[in-house]
């Protein structure tokens, strides 16, 4: 298994369209760094600054909302979102592989490489005129918000959620409005969600609760809007107050998602009845001062011309590329770390675009060099050991000699969840058994990378096999309950209900399949 696949979470193998960075003749770039994120954006320094705190704001409130403390524990540099701002809303959708589809920005949760894409300007025109760029900020604001907010979700919160509730609480939250002052605003509408429950007939609730009914087409549209709406309205009616949290706890108890809505709720069609009369408004909301609100702190920092040289080529690695595109990257790339051998930054971008293109030698010469610039940099000693993992496909003999670089990563950043992951991985693809120490240490990444799918499923696959399905079934089940609106199958649900009927030999099979499925898409095998 290739380890960056491995550190990339399930839901970043989306075919990458080759991204030019359309920018000015100078760029001029800047890193702006905060409790919880690094931005790198092509902009002045103040907007750059300015843009940073406003993400940690953002946390900041959600701590607060939730009663955890502000700014919470230092989570280690490798665990904080790097925010690419570059490029216009042009670049960002082609980077997304998605090019004219209006995408304002997208995130990828993965283990110790979380990161997430928005534009530093406005191009895009739409049938009226030009979008102006505060239009287009608050559009890559509300989808930065919308998706940290699942990434805080799966950090923060065990309770599995349905996935009305997790993209309506999203929702919610994600139209918070900071405000100078240090005070933020609960409650606004999404434009969107509001207009489409305008003009779009509803979803029944009685479909919307029910599992096993495959909603499509215009009706799983608009089970999001209405997702959002009975969010918005269980959170804030005094009248139903006690009924959402009750109706959690129901579905993580085990109980059936539309029998719990009925005892819960009570009749449907009445509550389908009051959500009808709640969406013409007006929408509560609340006003938050912090009783002790401390701004943010944002460290800034220029780039080196040799990092801005290397930025284009960094942010297409860090997207995720195929094999095509990993080659045009490494071609890109090639020689920059030679030429550049006092830079950190030149051998680690050089040494990840060769071993995505399968250029072991040249990759491992790169992270030689990292590891004589900076003895102490976990990501070099990783690095390294991706090299021997990437060889380990063609000759297990290679997955040992990848561990003691694990080891030595792991001891220089006891929060990065990638050399924990790394070692495990290294006995599990060579077949051998798996020391104790290692299956701690996969537990142990627990802490910094739950919001990964990708590492979710190997923990659980790893419980599996020793028989402890009920810890399986807490790792997988917030993520198991997703849209249902795909003729597909939906394998962790199916491995998380085939647990709950005690059918261990079954739920292994099925999560088996679900590791297949990676292998043959990650060979190009990808099946319609």
């Amino acid at each position: 298994m290739n380890i960056r696949k491995m550190a990339r979470a399930i839901g970043a193998g989306v075919a990458l369209a080759a991204l030019t960075i359309s920018g000015a003749a100078r760029a001029e770039w800047w890193e702006a760094e905060t409790s919880h994120f690094i931005v790198y954006s092509e902009s002045k320094k103040e907007d750059a600054e300015q843009f940073a705190r406003l993400l940690e704001r953002y946390d900041n409130a959600l701590r607060y909302l939730q009663g955890r403390p502000v700014p919470g524990p230092d989570m280690g540099k490798a665990n904080k979102v790097k925010v690419f701002r570059s490029g216009d809303t042009d670049d960002i959708a082609a980077l997304a592989g998605a090019p004219e589809s209006g995408i304002y920005g997208f995130y990828i949760p993965r283990a110790g490489s979380t990161v997430a894409f928005v534009p530093a300007r406005n191009k895009r025109r739409d049938g009226v005129g030009v979008r102006t760029l505060n239009e287009v900020q608050l559009d890559t604001q509300r989808v930065l918000f919308h998706e940290y907010t699942h990434h805080f979700m799966l950090t923060n919160f065990s309770t599995a959620y349905p996935y009305w509730y997790t993209e309506g609480f999203a929702e919610v939250y994600g139209t918070i409005e900071l405000r100078d002052d240090g005070s933020f605003h609960l409650g606004n509408v999404p434009q969107a969600r509001g207009e489409a429950l305008r003009v779009l007939p509803d979803t029944r609730l009685s479909r919307m609760f029910d599992h096993k009914v495959k909603l499509k087409g215009m009706e799983l549209m608009q089970s999001y809007s209405v997702g959002w709406l009975l969010s918005h309205y269980l959170n804030f009616s005094q009248e139903r107050k006690g009924q959402l949290p009750a109706y959690l706890s129901a579905l993580n108890k085990g109980e059936d998602s539309l029998e719990a809505a009925k005892r819960i709720f009570g009749d449907l069609d009445k509550l389908q009845a009051e959500l009808r009369k709640y969406k013409n408004g007006p929408f509560p909301g609340y006003d938050v001062k912090p009783a002790s609100y401390v701004e943010p702190v944002v460290t800034m920092r220029a780039l080196a011309p040799v990092e801005e040289s290397l930025m284009s080529s960094y942010i297409r690695s860090q997207r995720g590329v195929d094999q095509k595109q990993a080659k045009d990257v490494a071609r890109d790339v090639a020689g920059k770390d030679a030429a550049n051998p006092d830079s950190l930054f030149a051998q680690l971008v050089v040494a990840e675009a060769q071993l995505d293109a399968k250029n072991y030698d040249a990759a491992e010469a790169a992270a030689k060099r990292a590891i004589a610039i900076a003895p102490a940099s976990s990501l070099a000693h990783f690095m390294m050991g991706g090299v021997f993992m990437a060889r380990g496909e063609a000759d297990k003999a290679q997955y040992a000699a990848a561990r003691p670089w694990f080891e030595k990563a792991h001891q220089l950043d006891l929060k990065d969840p990638r050399p924990m992951i790394g070692l495990y991985m290294s006995y599990f693809e060579a077949g051998e058994a798996i020391p104790e120490a290692a299956l701690i240490t996969l537990e142990d990444a627990w802490d910094y990378a739950s919001y990964d799918t990708g590492y979710r499923l190997i923990l659980a696959r790893q419980l599996l096999n020793e028989n402890k399905g009920k810890l399986a079934k807490d790792v997988l089940s917030p993520i198991a309950y997703s849209a249902h609106g795909s003729d597909k199958e939906n394998k962790i649900l199916a491995t998380v209900e085939f647990i709950e009927q005690d059918k261990l030999g079954d739920a292994r099979a099925k999560i088996a399949e679900i590791f297949q499925e990676q292998k043959d898409e990650a060979a190009g095998k990808k099946k319609g």
